[in-house]
């Protein structure tokens, strides 16, 4: 079996080339003042401890704040603003809720 995801690599945690739980979907593909919670971060190790340390952590939930799918992705979370660029907003997985 070939562990290496065609989209994020080697140590992708999105295996199976990046096949989706249900009801889950890419940051980068959330519409604007939408309320998700994260499930799930890519397992490269650098990039995955840079967004732990920015606060997204598993279950936390967030509002996407603007997202025009060509710039970075705006979201708040715990109080602050975070702008994350296309490349690191493509390898979190969320899931959408009320």
């Amino acid at each position: 079996m070939n562990n290496t995801c065609r989209k994020h690599g080697r140590g992708c945690a999105f295996r199976n080339n990046c096949d989706l739980p249900e009801g889950c979907v890419y940051l980068n593909n959330v519409k604007e003042n939408t309320n998700v919670e994260l499930e799930e971060l890519c397992n490269n190790g650098r990039l995955r401890r840079k967004l732990q340390e920015m606060g997204l952590t598993k279950g936390v939930k967030f509002t996407v704040i603007n997202n025009t799918h060509n710039g970075p992705v705006v979201i708040s979370i715990r109080g602050s603003k975070l702008a994350l660029g296309l490349g690191m907003s493509e390898k979190i997985m969320v899931k959408k809720f009320a």
